[in-house]
């Protein structure tokens, strides 16, 4: 077993703040990847599918590093109901890279067939547990999440975690694990990046969250690997809209507080999407605060850095911590995501 394959590729209900992603809370994200194959929908409540090197599909998920791959493959073989038949472990090589995954066996032939696609290849986009219990979602991601709070990069994942999608919108957490700023650590914004991998699945818009320590502050600095990242995903993209989100703390008077610079001018012209997001906030009784309270423009902000330096309208959220609470608060975490799900959807059409 010294010699194993340690990594895993998964595209269903084993991703992060999916169902079953408990199962890899021993295991490490190193990056999402996009693997050639067709993915069904099984009928049951999780797809499955067929990989292929030759085919001109592919199969959105995530690669973990297990670190103990014998141990999660037998349990795993288990979950997946090997035996029986159901699924098939299979080891994989693409790109370089060599992972185990999991695809449909004898048992789920007559679902993996012309009759039952996700044309896509996106179980996130097709049936993620965001979409009917976005609660729920959030605090399964966080549990994962808090494990890498304060861990730093290794060389074998990304610092960031990028999440492609189909909307012209990016949504980023610069902020979702802790970082560095003047030398002091600062801790991290609570389930900022859960929002933004929920509103990838409820609306298709690009994420970018923070996997690891930022030992630069992305949202202080320019010269970090967070806007390196924004840099390369951004080139060529056409991106119409950048939303980045933070968060603050309790008691403030508002719900959010928005910043386009201290006279809207990293909206680059786009006044409308300024009112898209009122108009939103007003349809799901969300309360918006005073612009110049957070106007992201006192330091080397994300929103700034998008607007000026890659020519993105951008604009920061700060979002009180009452409101992105599931756990305290289900209910309003809840009206949170269905404002910024409505936010981008006008976005995307304006």
């Amino acid at each position: 077993m010294t010699d194993i394959c340690k990594t895993l590729f998964v595209y269903g209900t084993l991703q992060k703040g999916e169902e079953r992603c408990r199962y890899l809370s021993d295991c490490h994200l190193l990056r999402t990847i996009e693997v050639p194959g067709s993915l069904y929908d099984t009928g049951n409540g999780y797809p499955a599918a067929l990989f292929d090197e030759q085919s001109d599909q592919t199969i959105s998920g995530e690669l973990y590093l297990m670190r103990d791959p014998g141990g999660k493959l037998k349990e795993l073989d288990l979950v997946e109901q090997v035996a029986s038949g159901l699924f098939q472990r299979v080891l994989l090589k693409h790109c370089g890279m060599e992972f185990f995954s999991y695809q449909a066996g004898p048992s789920l032939k007559d679902r993996t067939n012309d009759e039952h696609p996700i044309e896509d290849g996106c179980w996130r986009r097709y049936s993620s547990l965001a979409e009917g219990n976005p609660a729920v979602f959030a605090l399964n991601f966080e549990t994962l999440q808090k494990k890498v709070y304060k861990e730093p990069a290794s060389a074998q994942s990304d610092d960031q975690i990028y999440i492609k999608g189909d909307l012209p919108i990016l949504v980023t957490a610069p902020h979702a694990t802790a970082h560095v700023r003047l030398g002091k650590l600062k801790r991290q914004e609570f389930f900022t990046g859960a929002l933004a991998a929920l509103l990838h699945n409820s609306t298709g818009c690009h994420a970018l969250y923070t996997n690891s320590l930022s030992e630069v502050d992305p949202n202080y600095y320019d010269d970090a690997s967070f806007k390196r990242k924004l840099s390369e995903i951004t080139d060529g993209s056409n991106f119409k809209f950048l939303i980045d989100l933070h968060g603050t703390g309790l008691g403030r008077s508002a719900d959010i507080f928005p910043g386009t610079g201290e006279a809207r001018e990293y909206l680059l012209g786009n006044e409308h999407y300024f009112n898209a997001l009122l108009n939103s906030a007003k349809s799901f009784g969300i309360s918006i605060g005073g612009e110049d309270v957070f106007p992201a423009v006192k330091q080397m902000t994300v929103t700034k850095y998008a607007a000026r330096k890659l020519g993105v309208p951008s604009m920061q959220l700060e979002i009180v911590r009452e409101r992105r609470n599931p756990e305290s608060s289900p209910e309003g975490f809840e009206k949170l995501v269905q404002f910024m799900t409505d936010f981008i959807t006008q976005l995307s059409l304006s």
